[in-house]
């Protein structure tokens, strides 16, 4: 998966993030813009990572250990760490991709599809409930990570066309927002 993450306005760094096993492999890449940079590794980080409950991460990076706590917020993160407390916003390229140039609206319904191949961890709305801008819809899990995929705007959701625990392809249907 490749993200770009922006910590307090400056300006994004992108990087590629996959699992080899039980750790996180992270290729600091160069280039920030979407398809004009280029996606050049300047170096690798490993880091070894393990999760004891929810928002609550452990990492060790090199000889380093961190404990960080991570709270959601519909457009940021809020990282805990070393008494220090970060605002990060990260976007997954492919996911705001898939949001953008994938989105179809026909009739005034918005589709909402899986950006890649994996499973249905959580549906998080029922057909009839009132959404807005950022709440999630649908939880797919692939390579191990979760993707939350978000509504793009205000509505309500008319259908789910899934199951918790059901494989999806990438671009199948997951809802229909009105």
């Amino acid at each position: 998966m490749i993200i770009e993450v922006s910590i307090g306005g400056e300006t994004p760094r992108r990087y590629r993030l996959h699992r080899d096993g039980e750790q996180i492999v992270v290729d600091h890449l160069e280039g920030t813009n979407v398809g004009k940079g280029t996606n050049n590794v300047t170096r690798k980080t490993l880091i070894d990572c393990h999760c004891p409950q929810t928002g609550i991460y452990s990492l060790l990076i090199g000889k380093a250990s961190y404990e960080v706590f991570i709270g959601e917020a519909p457009d940021h993160l809020d990282v805990h760490l070393k008494s220090q407390t970060y605002r990060v916003q990260a976007a997954d390229i492919r996911r705001h991709r898939a949001v953008t140039d994938g989105l179809s609206t026909v009739d005034g319904l918005v589709r909402i599809t899986a950006p890649i191949p994996g499973r249905v961890s959580r549906i998080l709305v029922q057909p009839g409930q009132q959404i807005g801008r950022g709440d999630g819809i649908v939880v797919v899990e692939a390579m191990k990570m979760e993707n939350e995929l978000r509504a793009p705007g205000d509505g309500t959701i008319v259908t789910v066309a899934v199951e918790e625990g059901q494989a999806v392809e990438g671009g199948a249907l997951l809802a229909i927002i009105e």
